[in-house]
């Protein structure tokens, strides 16, 4: 996985202890990264397993999805925006579907091509430009 500047996680033991399973210091924890809120209108049954295309289609349909997504693409970019090094890497670990939503707000055109919500141990890496989301890639674990 190579190096990060810093570690954000949620608070919620599993995801902390996730990172230091991977050998990575913890640098801060953030309750919006430990589950979407109810009144996001997403529910269990209807968020299980799902596409990035059923993410960007959920924040399209609903103002409190959108408004939840635009909220976790934010949360990345502010703890971005907090690296010395403007190539420096974040890694954040979080929960199902609020990583996927974050990176669909950042990238929805592209989200939409992305395929399978993450599984255990994947990501997406978005990259940043003066401010603005301008790529992403989904990491993906190997079998």
């Amino acid at each position: 996985m190579g190096r990060f500047d810093r570690v954000v996680t949620s608070p919620k033991p599993r995801a902390v202890e996730t990172a230091q399973a991977l050998g990575f210091n913890v640098d801060a924890t953030l309750p919006e990264l430990a589950e979407m809120p109810d009144d996001a209108g997403l529910s269990d049954d209807e968020f299980g397993s799902h596409t990035f295309a059923d993410y960007v289609r959920a924040i399209d349909r609903s103002e409190a999805v959108s408004e939840y997504a635009r909220h976790q693409a934010e949360l990345m970019r502010t703890h971005l925006a907090l690296l010395a090094d403007p190539n420096g890497r974040l890694l954040m670990v979080s929960h199902g579907g609020v990583i996927e939503l974050g990176a669909a707000a950042a990238r929805p055109d592209d989200a939409r091509g992305w395929g399978e919500g993450l599984g255990h141990l994947e990501g997406v890496r978005l990259y940043l430009d003066r401010g603005k989301w301008v790529r992403a890639e989904v990491l993906r674990v190997s079998v």
